[in-house]
């Protein structure tokens, strides 16, 4: 029997576990502009290539994978984004947009252009963006059409987007600080982070239940047990994990200290997450290092004794599988997140302290960690908020143009009031 776990590349379809509830509230929830952080390898990539996969499969949207590793400027956007299109012509041909469409440099134009085609055939265009770190060089050194290209993303009907990327993104903050306009990353719900598996989704895939029955695989459960255990159910460090344990008989054997070991291409997946870190998120998780289980009153000098802030970094800790708590644990001690990366703090803790300062300021960081812990009311009340500035754009534009006003204009005014009429039920529901 061959190794069925995959640690090189993305998965979709019988491949992909779990993530059901996430996929289903970023295709279904009311919002149309959302942004989903985790660490590397934690799969983000798989994730938006399931999107994909669900949305082809459906009528409602038009997906669209746009790949932004690489873009060093605005323009450099608009003809990866060309390139994205002409990957699934299939898709967009019958839409009537043209290989000649897709020259345009102006990522803005030719992303108005596809809306405005999908529309037309009465679906949404969705748009996956993956690293999409890209965009912070663009906001630092393009601002102006930054924020024309922010205004498209998050207003206007007919589009729905998702991006993904590691906590980078954050710096944004930082970069849209002197802007006249809303910040860059407003906007966009950015409620869920991607972390580890549901403990049913971790078992299936340590099992292989969606694999023919011939290609599953068996596992006592005190290996089951010691497994989830050693990975705290990250997706990536599971499949490595049971990759070295797995056996041409199709079963799984008890992991040891060497089955851990962290080998020099995961080492630099964990240091590039960790310099993504703030400096405070870097001193708690090295505090829980040294010391072992820690209570979090132990914690609580680190962060200036803001206990709220603290609270809510520990939260942001454990959802990227930095920390955890063990259910076990009466005290609700918080731990390191998994033995592979307590192994890789073991062998780097003294280079670590010696890191250059983290490019992500604490007051980016207070501002995420603020809007994370809006929830979904908030996130209702920013939808709301701008859809209402949308509408208000396109009636100043209904009355200066009057009789000349375009369709595309009136059906998109038509739809928002429907948005908001919808946005309105949902919120007086919650008060």
């Amino acid at each position: 029997m061959r190794n069925p776990y995959i640690t090189g590349a993305y998965v979709t379809g019988s491949n992909h576990y779990g993530r059901g509830d996430l996929l289903d509230y970023l295709l279904r929830s009311e919002g149309r502009a959302y942004w989903v952080v985790g660490t590397r390898r934690i799969g983000k990539t798989s994730l938006l290539r399931q999107l994909e996969l669900l949305a082809a499969a459906g009528d409602r949207y038009v997906p669209l994978f746009w790949d932004m590793q690489g873009c060093a400027s605005f323009t450099c956007m608009g003809g990866y984004l060309g390139d994205a299109v002409r990957d699934h012509m299939e898709r967009f041909e019958p839409l009537g947009i043209t290989d000649a469409m897709l020259d345009q440099e102006d990522p803005l134009a030719l992303l108005s252009t596809l809306r405005r085609l999908v529309r037309r055939a009465g679906r949404e265009l969705l748009l996956l963006g993956d690293e999409t770190e890209a965009l912070i060089g663009a906001a630092r050194d393009e601002p102006e059409a930054m924020q024309r290209f922010h205004r498209q993303l998050t207003g206007g009907a007919g589009l729905r987007v998702i991006f993904a990327s590691t906590r980078q993104i954050y710096r944004m903050h930082d970069v849209c600080r002197e802007w006249n306009t809303s910040p860059f990353l407003s906007g966009f719900d950015m409620s869920q982070t991607l972390g580890s598996l549901e403990p049913e989704a971790a078992e299936a895939l340590i099992l292989q239940t969606q694999a023919p029955e011939d290609s599953q695989v068996h596992a006592a459960a005190e290996i089951f047990e010691a497994i989830t255990r050693a990975t705290n159910d990250h997706p990536f460090l599971l499949q490595i994990l049971c990759s070295r344990l797995f056996d041409e008989n199709g079963g799984l054997r008890l992991p040891s200290d060497e089955d851990v070991r962290v080998d020099p291409i995961l080492a630099g997946f964990f240091e590039h997450d960790f310099r993504q870190l703030s400096q405070t998120d870097r001193r708690i998780v090295l505090a829980v290092h040294r010391a072992g289980p820690t209570a979090q009153a132990e914690l609580a000098a680190i962060d200036g004794d803001n206990a709220a802030e603290l609270a809510q970094r520990l939260r942001n800790l454990e959802a990227l599988g930095y920390l955890r708590r063990p259910a076990a644990a009466a005290d609700e001690s918080i731990t390191i997140g998994n033995l592979f990366l307590a192994s890789w703090l073991d062998a780097a803790a003294d280079f670590l302290v010696e890191l250059p300062v983290s490019q992500t300021s604490e007051n980016a960081m207070r501002v995420a960690f603020a809007r994370q812990s809006c929830e979904s009311t908030a996130s209702l009340v920013t939808q709301l908020n701008a859809r209402r500035a949308r509408l208000v754009e396109l009636e100043a534009v209904r009355a200066r143009e009057f009789t000349a006003v375009s369709s595309e204009t009136l059906e998109e005014m038509a739809q928002l009031q429907v948005e908001i009429t919808a946005l309105r039920g949902l919120l007086a529901q919650r008060q």
